[in-house]
């Protein structure tokens, strides 16, 4: 028994030292490697063809993939020409702009318009709910939306028009509650004066 688990570790450990790395080159050249260290400029790796310890470096500008012996890959995308970077596909205008108002629906709350609102009352009365009202919010800031359809412009002013439409509705709320809280304290010091 003890025979041939030794043969099965053996197997193992042969498959293992065989296992390598293919760097693919952006010409379209595979080398067979261990990769040891990927850095931010360089590749270094071990030569598969031989049995030496002596590492080459090779500039990552140069590279287009490294495909592991684990199956992983590492695409380097900033190499590649930019005629070959997939770009955001043309959608219908009108499409989009539903598409950006329906995930303006979804993604904008509005809730720093509601507590500003309300509390801007106590400040400017109702200049600051106005004022809040008034700026539009950005596509580009809200970190939750696709990347991709930012580069649109039918979907970013389709998000923009229906987020400010929110933000108005947020802004009027907020100054509904600014002043109902300060109504509420007046009629609340009226009738208990300094006790």
């Amino acid at each position: 028994m003890k025979k041939y688990l030794l043969i099965l570790l053996s197997c193992l450990l042969a498959q293992v030292a065989m296992a390598q790395d293919v760097i693919v080159k952006i010409n379209g050249d595979e080398l067979m490697a261990r990769v040891r260290e990927i850095t931010t400029t360089d590749i270094i790796y071990l030569s598969a063809d031989t049995t030496d310890t002596l590492s080459y470096k090779l500039a990552k500008t140069e590279v287009f993939m490294v495909r592991f012996a684990n199956g992983t890959k590492e695409v380097f995308t900033e190499n590649l020409p930019a005629e070959t970077v997939a770009k955001a596909p043309i959608a219908d205008p009108a499409y989009m702009y539903q598409k950006g108002r329906q995930d303006a629906r979804s993604y904008y709350n509005g809730t720093g318009a509601l507590l500003g609102s309300a509390a801007s009352v106590f400040l400017a009365g109702p200049v600051g709910p106005i004022i809040i009202g008034a700026v539009k919010p950005r596509a580009r800031y809200n970190k939750a939306l696709p990347a991709v359809s930012l580069q649109d412009p039918n979907y970013v002013k389709g998000y923009e028009k229906q987020a400010h439409n929110r933000k108005i509705g947020k802004a009027a709320l907020g100054f509904g509650l600014g002043t109902g809280v300060g109504v509420l304290y007046l009629i609340m010091s009226v009738i208990s004066p300094g006790k």
